[in-house]
């Protein structure tokens, strides 16, 4: 049994420059779901009748991204309650980025970008109109039209 002894590893030398242990935020943890769902759903609503350019998938993704991140610090994790209404919007967003692409085979940055500005302006119009019917009572956290996810 002595072959077995040999065998252990040799202990590990401290690391000189340790990291200080850092809890994850919970918000960066449900963006990456939220935004995957949503980009599900855009392929979806795209199908087969345009290819999608990889720049148009990164412009988008940084732009949702980032949106998305400061309504999960403003509002919390509300995507359980939204998801149906934001996912409907993803729709919009892949129907407004077709219909600017055109006769084209593809929807590039320029196309996304537009179709992003297209629903971003849809939103801020639901959201306005909302806020006029809304009682006085509502708060935030209260159940709103999925708007919210990408306004500033």
């Amino acid at each position: 049994m002595d072959y077995l002894a040999d065998a252990s590893p040799a202990p590990a030398s401290p690391d000189p420059h340790p990291r200080p242990i850092v809890e994850p935020d919970t918000a960066l943890a449900a963006v990456d779901e939220v935004v995957d769902d949503c980009f599900f759903s855009v392929g979806q609503a795209i199908g087969e009748r345009k290819t999608l350019d990889f720049e148009a998938v990164v412009w988008w993704r940084e732009h949702f991204r980032t949106k998305f991140l400061r309504t999960l610090h403003r509002h919390g994790n509300t995507w359980g309650e939204d998801r149906h209404r934001v996912t409907a919007v993803a729709h919009l967003l892949a129907e407004r980025a077709v219909r600017h692409a055109g006769e084209r085979p593809s929807i590039d940055r320029a196309c996304a970008m537009k179709a992003a500005g297209d629903v971003e302006a849809y939103c801020a119009l639901r959201a306005r109109g909302r806020r006029r019917r809304a009682p006085a009572q509502a708060d935030c956290g209260s159940a709103l039209h999925a708007g919210y996810w990408c306004l500033p």
